[in-house]
């Protein structure tokens, strides 16, 4: 194959096309298109031979700045943490699970999966009974996927995060303590009684129906249970969690609901607030 002549061996009558199609476009026989195409040969011809007559130094600066690309590789930090790419940083959310790793440990070994909520229109509240039911239908849907795998059943209640159960001397309490410990899950529901239906588990005790979260108040099943056992470590474990009467105790985004515990502050006046008024500042449904 016939190589193009160097630079310096061009014939002398040789121009550019650009030059050699200037007579046409200017007498008006070439469209802009291919005024553009002209123009632009001519640049890059021209930018060939400014290369071609410096080729050592271009050839110097290119590896020069590939040397320096090379070396930021070395400090280039490629960020995999899903909070970190999605949490503002200081806002709650962001504490909130700030405040998780402290109480659990930095040393615990999981991993957290996010449900981003963003409103269906610009500027739209996202906190309202509306926006919050979809929050909390959505979670319902993930939490209650089951995988069938060599021959057994997986479901998130059996994957999830749980801190430790304390001891308990009596095996059939710490067996039903142990069905209800929840996975460790962050929501703006844990302001309100519908968070209760995202912890799955349940127990029996004689002369009762089942119990779950949504009947569950932890002091007063201490109460039932203390005759029958020595529940300290899990008193202290609840008190330094500030449990209290975990959800039986907060109020519902919808009180008209049938289930909505008595013990709820909104049960008897039958009438909701907006759940901006019961959520902490700079809350958002953004996180489970």
């Amino acid at each position: 194959m016939a190589r193009p002549p160097p630079l310096g061996e061009l014939p002398p009558g040789y121009t550019s096309p650009a030059r050699s199609a200037a007579p046409q476009i200017l007498a008006g026989s070439l469209k802009a298109p291919l005024w553009l195409r002209a123009y632009f040969q001519g640049l890059l011809f021209s930018l060939g031979c400014g290369i071609q007559r410096h080729c050592g130094k271009m050839l110097f600066l290119g590896l020069l700045a590939f040397g320096a690309l090379a070396l930021g590789l070395r400090v280039a930090i490629i960020e995999t943490d899903l909070e970190q790419l999605w949490v503002e940083a200081g806002s709650r959310v962001s504490q909130e699970l700030q405040y998780t790793k402290e109480k659990l440990g930095e040393e615990a070994a999981y991993t957290s999966q996010m449900l981003i909520q963003t409103p269906r229109r610009e500027g739209e509240n996202v906190l309202t009974p509306e926006a919050l039911g979809l929050h909390l239908q959505a979670a319902l849907t993930a939490s209650k996927v089951q995988v069938s795998l060599y021959g057994k059943s997986w479901d998130l209640n059996k994957i999830c995060y749980k801190s430790g159960v304390p001891l308990i001397e009596n095996g059939m309490i710490e067996r039903m303590i142990e069905k209800l410990f929840p996975c460790v899950i962050l929501t703006p529901l844990d302001c309100f009684w519908e968070g209760a239906k995202l912890q799955g588990g349940s127990a029996y005790l004689p002369g009762r129906p089942d119990i779950q979260w949504t009947n569950l108040d932890p002091e007063q099943l201490l109460e039932e249970l203390g005759p029958f056992a020595s529940l300290e470590g899990f008193r202290e474990l609840l008190d330094k969690a500030q449990v209290g009467q975990a959800y039986v105790g907060r109020p519902c985004l919808h009180p008209d609901d049938l289930h909505c515990p008595p013990s709820a502050p909104n049960h008897h006046s039958r009438q909701g607030r907006g759940p901006a008024e019961h959520l902490p500042a700079d809350e958002s449904p953004s996180a489970v």
